[in-house]
Formats: C-alpha cells, structure tokens, sequence
C-alpha cells in the first residue's frame, strides 16, 4: 500500500470522529459495532473506505514509484438500527440496516452534508492533511442500498467518488510536509497501532536518505547499470569507491576543428 492512499483513508476517517451526528461511529472500511445502540434505536453511522486506485503514468518516472494516482472512494452514509439476538451465549444489541423512512432519510441528508462539510474544514488537522494530499475531487455518485431480492430501500447510501493525490514518494525523496504531518497526527493520537504505523511508514521513507543523485535518478528512471552509464550518468563500473571520479584529461573538439587535448591544470 502507497503511504498516500493509506494517509488518505486515515485522514478522513480520523477528521469525521466527533464532527458529524454519526459521533464517534465513523469506521475504516467496514462498520464494526456501535456502542450504546439499543433495541429499536437509530444511529447514523459513516464507513469510508478506498475501493480502487489507479497510478497514472508520469513523465518523472518509468517505475512502481513516484507516480500520481486517482483513487476510487466510497462514503457509506447509514442509520443503523438496534436487534436484539439471542443465543445460547445470551443477548445481545448487534447494528443492522432498516427500511427507510421520511425520518431516516433526513438524517441521511444531515450527515451526508456534514461529512463533506468537514473535509472542507481549515481548522481540523486531518482535514487539512487530507486537502494536502489530494489534488482534486472528481464526479461523484450516490446510489442507495436496495435488497434486489426484496426491492426494499434501506436507510442507507453510498457515495462514490474520484481522488486525484499527490505523487508516491521516489527512494531518496525528502518527507513531504503533507506526508510529515500525517505521520505526526498518527504518532501523537494515543493510539498505540497507529503510533508503530507511524514508526514503520517513517523508517520506510527515510531508508533512501542517503543515496546519491546518481542512484535517486536510476530508480526513477528504473534503468539498469548498463543504461545509466550509456548516457554518462552514474558510477564508473571498475571505480570501486561507487564514484564518478572528476576528468583530468581529455580531447576537446569544437565544430569539427582539430583535436584540443585538455588536461587538469
């Protein structure tokens, strides 16, 4: 996974916690349970998740990394129902999607408005790693969950959207502020899995520091040794140091006059 796709699904899921009437009851890709729902209750719920991603081919890159990207998301706007299910174990409250109502379908509206309002916020910290990371937002779609079987229309939607993102990171590349910041948020929620992310992704993107514009240029490029040393670039096959040592001789010729020999003075 690209650290942009994955700080973009972070980002939304952490800027919507506690900002719309879904309240804490904002999941990562799939609803988990939803805590002091009771039989009969109703509590809207967000899931977002990244359905897709496509790399877009880039004239700074001919490899796997360093390309833009549009990922495919998906904003799962629900009221979610109370049901009680007992079994030899004993009862318990689990979350179900209902058929909806007029009722239902305002808290549809509410949250849907309110969950795009927050990603356009520039006082939340996720929001605006969030804007850092995308360049543009392209059509969106929003269709409603319907049981084909039934026909019957559940309080619940999906909104399908295009992401344009900043370009992956090449070997060598310094931290991009907006990559910076997101891993900052990561390390500092409290959150212990998201704190050892936050290390791994960091020691990931710094294991190229120390390589020499030579190499940051072949991985790019993802040349062999042979084609980077056809066109001049990179180290001197037999120079063991792994350097191109600096020309202290050679033959100048200038509009096909005669040969000048220059030598280091």
């Amino acid at each position: 996974m690209s650290i942009v796709r994955q700080l973009v699904q972070i980002a939304v899921v952490e800027a919507l916690r506690g900002h719309t009437i879904a309240l804490e009851n904002v999941f990562d890709s799939t609803m988990d349970t939803v805590p002091g729902l009771l039989k009969g209750g109703a509590q809207p719920v967000l899931v977002f998740s990244i359905e897709e991603s496509v790399e877009t081919v880039d004239d700074a890159t001919d490899g796997f990394l360093g390309r833009g990207g549009v990922l495919t998301g998906m904003m799962q706007s629900a009221v979610a129902s109370g049901k009680q299910i007992t079994d030899g174990e004993g009862t318990v409250i689990v979350p179900v999607l209902g058929e909806t109502d007029s009722a239902y379908e305002a808290l549809l509206n509410i949250v849907d408005r309110q969950w795009r309002t927050v990603l356009h916020d520039h006082e939340n910290p996720w929001s605006m790693v969030f804007r850092d990371l995308v360049v543009s937002i392209g059509a969106i779609r929003t269709v409603r969950a319907t049981d084909p079987e039934t026909g019957t229309k559940h309080a619940c939607r999906f909104a399908q959207f295009e992401i344009e993102t900043m370009p992956e990171p090449l070997p060598g590349d310094p931290i991009a502020d907006a990559v910076s910041a997101g891993l900052a948020l990561m390390a500092s929620d409290g959150d212990a899995a998201y704190a050892a992310l936050a290390d791994t992704w960091h020691e990931l993107l710094t294991s190229g520091s120390d390589l020499q514009d030579w190499q940051r240029l072949q991985s790019a490029l993802l040349a062999s040794n042979g084609e980077l040393l056809a066109v001049g670039l990179g180290p001197i096959e037999e120079d063991e140091d792994g350097e191109t040592p600096d020309m202290t001789a050679g033959t100048l010729v200038v509009n096909d006059g005669d040969p000048i020999e220059v030598t280091e003075p």
